[in-house]
């Protein structure tokens, strides 16, 4: 047992013996019918010597011993100054309350100094104490009933430590689950007006168990701002509504990285439906948010360039047609993309794909998108432009492409065959474009450089 544990210990044990001097001394003027102040006296001296040695918080183990050989020495006084079976009993208490340290030397010292003092008095003061009721021989039973009471509070102390023990192992091996689940735990207790936290809590969230204690608003201040909404409605289930709660949000940690955390929380209430507290658990979930942020995105994106997939593309046409504004469509064919990659090999490809990808982008505006097929395909949807426009952005994009692109000290050539459709009211359907912005591409594939622009309101299916 350590320090700190005894010392709590010697506090209950002033408290109890502070009691117990007093009931001690009301019972014996009642019993007496007459005032003596030595007990009295003796009781407040040794309280006094008690609490000095105890509120030092020094030498707790000294004061352990020193709390049970004065409660000796006030029994005793007790006996000698009542010659009585009833003052006799109470030494008794002796062992009794020794348990209360869980301390196998404090028990074993108690137990021996009780079975001391009643041999004693047994011998001794055998004729006054049982008018002469007894005699030597009938020392032995004291004998056994004093060494009886030692050794069950002995058992009674090695059971108890060992049961204390093993809920102690079952606690470390919960909280090493916790930790290694990252889980962390709270409490606020609305008596203290503090908060206590686990290891874990602060390898979480950054922030030490001392720096939070006593200052509460810095659990406010480490939420993600866009997230304090969140923050206030789990206090407000809680604290207003009375029943549990479970929400995930973000927290800033003292060096600024943010983590996702899911906080679950319950209230606590007593019998007159006062809050006494509240507890709960953090959860750290940032790997499973990023996990769900990259499925999402591939949901809805090309693995490869990050490039909007079909269907997003598919997602963005329907949002965009039937506004009245023109819509088109280019459907765009890398040249010679197979010899890239039987030349430099396939890294050098999909290292083309990213970068052509990223002048696509950068070549449209922000209500533009542009789509990756699939293999070296890409289609590119126009919002609003008229076909002077669309025209312009198809120079763009060959002028661009032109350029090239340098792959490990060696300058590829690309170029591009572009096909487009497009809807001047914006009512085609997407099937209807694609199929006729794939057929002029494939015309464009085999005419040369030149590009037709199908301007058709209905979009006739290409022959």
């Amino acid at each position: 047992m350590d320090a700190h544990h005894i010392h709590n210990k010697n506090v209950w044990m002033l408290r109890l013996l502070a009691g117990f001097f007093a009931i001690a001394s009301v019972i014996h003027v009642l019993a007496s019918r007459n005032i003596d102040a030595a007990q009295p006296i003796l009781g407040g001296s040794m309280l006094l010597v008690l609490a000095g040695f105890v509120g030092s918080r020094r030498w707790p183990r000294f004061t352990m011993m020193l709390t049970l050989v004065m409660l000796f020495i006030y029994l005793n006084v007790m006996v000698l100054t009542d010659m009585s079976v009833t003052s006799y009993i109470f030494l008794g208490l002796l062992p009794l309350l020794s348990l209360i340290y869980q301390n196998v030397v404090a028990v074993a010292v108690a137990g021996t100094l009780h079975l001391i003092s009643m041999l004693f008095f047994v011998l001794v003061y055998r004729e006054s104490l049982f008018n002469g009721e007894l005699d030597r021989s009938d020392a032995s039973y004291f004998l056994v009933y004093g060494l009886l009471i030692l050794s069950f509070c002995l058992i009674y102390i090695l059971i108890t430590r060992r049961l204390s023990q093993r809920a102690e192992d079952s606690e470390q091996r919960l909280r090493d689950i916790l930790e290694s689940a990252s889980v962390g735990i709270w409490t606020y207790d609305f008596t203290t007006m503090e908060l206590e936290v686990s290891d874990s809590f602060e390898q979480i969230t950054g922030y030490s168990r001392q720096s939070l204690k006593g200052h509460i608003s810095r659990v406010q201040e480490m939420i993600y701002p866009d997230d304090l909404g969140l923050f206030y409605e789990v206090q407000q289930e809680m604290i207003i509504q009375k029943r549990s709660s479970n929400k995930e949000y973000r927290i800033v940690r003292p060096d600024g990285e943010i983590r996702w955390i899911q906080g679950r929380g319950r209230p606590y209430f007593n019998a007159l439906g006062n809050l006494v507290r509240l507890e709960g658990v953090i959860i750290e979930i940032t790997e499973r948010k990023q996990l769900e942020d990259t499925i999402h995105f591939l949901a809805f994106h090309d693995e490869l360039t990050g490039l909007a997939n079909r269907t997003k593309f598919n997602a963005k046409f329907e949002e965009t047609k039937g506004h009245g504004q023109p819509i088109a469509l280019m459907f765009l064919d890398l040249d010679n993309f197979k010899e890239v990659n039987d030349t430099f090999g396939h890294e050098a490809g999909d290292e083309l794909l990213k970068h052509i990808a990223s002048r696509l982008v950068s070549l449209v505006r922000a209500e533009d998108m542009v789509c990756r097929l699939g293999g070296d395909e890409f289609v590119i949807l126009l919002v609003d432009l008229n076909e002077d426009g669309v025209i312009k952005v198809m120079d763009r994009i060959r002028s661009s492409l032109a350029e090239g692109y340098v792959y490990r000290g060696t300058l590829i050539g690309v170029s591009a065959s572009i096909g487009t459709s497009m809807s001047l009211d914006g009512n085609a359907s997407l099937e209807d474009m694609l199929r006729l912005a794939d057929a002029t591409m494939y015309d464009v594939k085999r005419g040369g450089d030149s590009i037709r622009v199908t301007t058709e309101r209905n979009l006739p299916l290409p022959s």
